[in-house]
């Protein structure tokens, strides 16, 4: 019975109206005790759970909530929280899918519907307030530090703590995605405000329960003002940590923050770096995500101590020079399982012997390659899956990475940038086609083709290749969770 309460609960449609429920009577003058809440009776000929899953909308207004033990109810609600984007600080490591999880990690609209979760929750009642406090997936992300200040206990209680947000010019719409993945990787350019709400609660709180720490140059600028053992006190918890809208590699995270297991440095336009500072250490650090701005700031992180790095994704911004990556790679890409680099303005170049210097990668991914194609890997390599990161408007690109399967024997899984919601009726009419025929001419690279994204489904079919959108689905699979579902309830 849990088990099938649990997955009910889970659906979007039934939490809403169940917390809409405690919401009428809250409206109404009625104080919600938790009496009613965990000792409510279930009505005997209109309960309120049905046997199709739904919740019928005529009962909804005088329904109460089925006489559940509290064990029970403590179980709902940390299922409707649970995310491991908040509770999981080394996701790229725990993940089977290693190259998009960073995309699902970085998901603002996803957590930003969690935040509101949380808050109607915690405005049932003040028991289920305090269960909600006491759960290990505390999401906090302030949209207005000015109009809604926040206290260190909400501080100290977050298990990811999320202090960057936009400017009043963000177009956003449903949730801001300026921080997603994406946004940094193709180029994002977003300058948040100038806050330092951790400097200024440094006093009040002796060390943040928050093992995921995300937040702009200006708070971590005013937390370095602080005595550094003061910052490392705080910080101690901390295992991932992302510092947004940079211009230099900050100094001192090794010393405030040691156990970090990744590390995401997102710049503007690129990194740049003081030489003179001594190479850093990171002795557990098995994730780098950073934006580099030339052979300097490469050479810079190529003295760092990284003997843990496991996977590494570089966005380069170059300026009119070749980027080296002879030496960063000679260090740490025996190292490497997975290996990702983008330049969303120029070629991506790289040297003749790039596979010697990646022994080991099974997941790599680049945007458009520069002179002759990418060279195969030799027969014994691990490399099985290949990874589009170029603007997903690029097809030109996209044809070329999916010709790899004809090509190239290893190859299990070609991961791209678009998601299927985005062209779910297109594709549906593609099937419907009676030509279904794989290699239609295409010069349009302003828009997603969906005769591209239909050639790569057919063709890596026949070779009994996976082919996956930005969050790893396969078409069937999408097809047959979404679609075929959907259906199925109307």
């Amino acid at each position: 019975m849990l088990v099938e309460l649990q997955a009910l609960l889970s659906q979007p449609k039934v939490f809403c109206h169940l917390t809409d429920c405690f919401a009428r009577d809250q409206t109404k003058g009625n104080r919600c005790s938790h009496n009613q809440i965990f000792e409510g009776r279930q009505q005997s000929d209109h309960g309120l759970f049905h046997g199709s899953g739904e919740i019928n909308a005529m009962d909804v207004h005088n329904a109460t909530l089925p006489a559940f033990p509290t064990e029970i109810w403590l179980e709902i609600i940390h299922i409707l929280l649970q995310d491991h984007a908040v509770s999981d600080p080394d996701p790229v490591s725990s993940s089977h899918q290693p190259h998009i999880a960073l995309q699902i990690w970085y998901n603002s609209k996803r957590l930003i519907s969690l935040g509101k979760q949380q808050v109607t929750l915690r405005s049932v009642c003040k028991r289920w307030k305090d269960i909600v406090d006491t759960t290990p997936y505390q999401y906090l992300r302030p949209s207005n530090l000015i109009d809604n200040p926040v206290d260190s206990d909400a501080l100290q209680r977050a298990h990811r703590l999320q202090l960057g947000y936009p400017d009043s010019v963000c177009s956003c719409q449903d949730g801001c995605c300026c921080d997603d993945y994406a946004y940094w990787c193709f180029g994002g350019s977003r300058d948040p405000k100038s806050t330092r709400l951790l400097a200024d609660s440094v006093s009040s709180i002796d060390r943040l329960q928050a093992r995921i720490l995300i937040l702009p140059r200006s708070e971590w600028n005013a937390l370095m003002e602080k005595p550094l053992e003061s910052v490392k006190e705080l910080l101690g918890e901390i295992r991932s940590l992302v510092i947004e809208a940079l211009d230099s590699i900050p100094k001192e995270i090794d010393t405030v923050c040691p156990h970090l297991t990744l590390l995401a440095l997102h710049a503007t336009k690129g990194l740049r770096i003081d030489i003179s500072t001594e190479p850093a250490t990171f002795p557990n650090l098995s994730t780098l995500q950073i934006v580099v701005r030339g052979n300097e700031c490469l050479r810079r992180i190529g003295r760092w101590n990284l003997p843990s790095l496991k996977y590494l994704e570089l966005t380069i911004h170059v300026d009119f020079e070749d980027i080296n990556l002879v030496n960063l790679l000679e260090k740490v890409g025996k190292g490497l399982v997975s290996f990702q680099i983008g330049d969303n303005t120029q070629y991506i170049m790289l040297f003749p012997g790039i596979w010697n210097a990646l022994p080991n990668v099974r997941y790599f991914g680049t945007s458009m390659f520069g002179g002759d194609m990418l060279p195969e890997p030799p027969p014994n390599h691990p490399l099985r899956t290949i990874s589009n990161r170029e603007l997903p408007r690029y097809n030109s690109w996209r044809r070329e990475l999916i010709a790899l399967v004809d090509t190239w024997t290893g190859i299990e899984c070609i991961s791209d940038t678009h998601s299927w919601e985005d062209i779910e009726q297109q594709i549906l009419g593609l099937e419907r086609s009676e030509a279904r025929i794989p290699g239609h001419y295409c010069d349009n690279d302003h828009s997603v083709c969906h005769d591209c994204i239909d050639d790569a489904i057919i063709l890596c079919e026949r070779r009994n290749v996976r082919y996956e959108d930005e969050f790893g689905r396969t078409w069937a699979e999408y097809k047959q969770a979404y679609i075929v579902a959907r259906n199925e309830e109307v």
